[in-house]
């Protein structure tokens, strides 16, 4: 159960949050060139909703090993140091990631302090910031996930 739901957490929450943008933008679209009266609200809410989107996009892609290479090189090494140079590689996005959770803690720690709110929905704006760090301990777990499997040999 508790690895079903870990397997498809992101893909869900992209896609239900997809399926809550669709009606909004439709209903923005409405209300501004059929009413002539523009929603505030909804446009704030899904520019926030896509940030969110694009840092679980981005974790999905670590999950999924679909991230873009330049794969010129590494094609023409063998299986064994091909291996060496993706668990290397792997080490580093960690670390980046590692850097990436820590900053992002800082921000969202910096905005909180601030109590800053957006002006629409009157949201706390440290909940948009949050999409980096909680994004970035999602890849960094797809990444020692994936070391993991490179280390063990079980390469996907």
């Amino acid at each position: 159960m508790l690895k079903k739901i870990w397997d498809g957490f992101e893909e869900n929450i992209l896609i239900y949050s997809y399926l809550l943008v669709i009606p909004l933008l439709t209903a923005q679209v409405i209300f501004r060139y059929v009413l002539n009266n523009s929603l505030t609200w909804s446009e704030e809410l899904v520019r926030y909703i896509f940030i969110w989107q694009v840092w679980l996009g981005a974790a999905l892609c670590v999950k999924e090993n679909r991230h873009i290479r330049i794969d010129v090189f590494t094609n023409k090494l063998s299986p064994k140091v091909y291996r060496v140079f993706e668990i290397i590689i792997t080490m580093i996005s960690i670390a980046f990631c590692v850097f990436m959770i820590m900053k992002g803690a800082e921000v969202v720690k910096m905005i909180r302090g601030f109590k800053q709110f957006s002006p629409a929905m009157h949201l706390p704006m440290y909940l948009v910031y949050l999409s980096v760090p909680f994004s970035s301990a999602l890849m960094a777990i797809h990444y020692i996930e994936h070391l993991y499997q490179l280390v063990k040999g079980k390469e996907e």
